[in-house]
């Protein structure tokens, strides 16, 4: 985030009924939406799968998060139309090929990691934090 010149996106865990949403990228450049609910929006991507620069906000003051007038589920692609465009921006994550862990997860989440068989882990480890979709439902 911190490299953040525009609008940066990444994929994010655990969202849309899947295990993860995530930009699709090719060379570089955000070409598509891997997404657990209308992928055909704009900008199909979760809240917590992007960073805009201060920079930007400050540039475009009549760009706003519409928490009402918005259709349901497209505030995010609501606001980015008005600052930026699929084609500007940002890959973040490894091409958005790793899912960011939060700050107060990495040191555990790092120990994990050395482990051998780090991908049933991971899932392991994910579901012994925020259970699995159906027990919240």
């Amino acid at each position: 985030m911190r490299t953040t010149r525009k609008v940066s996106v990444w994929p994010v865990g655990l969202v849309g009924g899947r295990r993860y949403e995530r930009p699709v990228v090719e060379n570089g450049k955000v070409v598509g939406w891997y997404t657990g609910w209308r992928a055909d929006r704009p900008f199909a991507i979760d809240m917590a799968g992007f960073a805009v620069s201060l920079q930007v906000i400050l540039s475009n003051p009549k760009a706003v998060f519409k928490r009402r007038g918005s259709q349901p589920g497209m505030q995010e692609s609501d606001f980015l139309k008005q600052i930026t465009t699929v084609e500007e921006l940002e890959p973040k994550a490894n091409n958005c090929t790793k899912v960011p862990i939060p700050l107060s997860l990495q040191n555990t989440y790092s120990y994990l990691c050395r482990l051998p068989n780090t991908a049933l882990i991971n899932l392991l480890f994910f579901r012994f934090l925020y259970g699995t979709l159906e027990q919240k439902r």
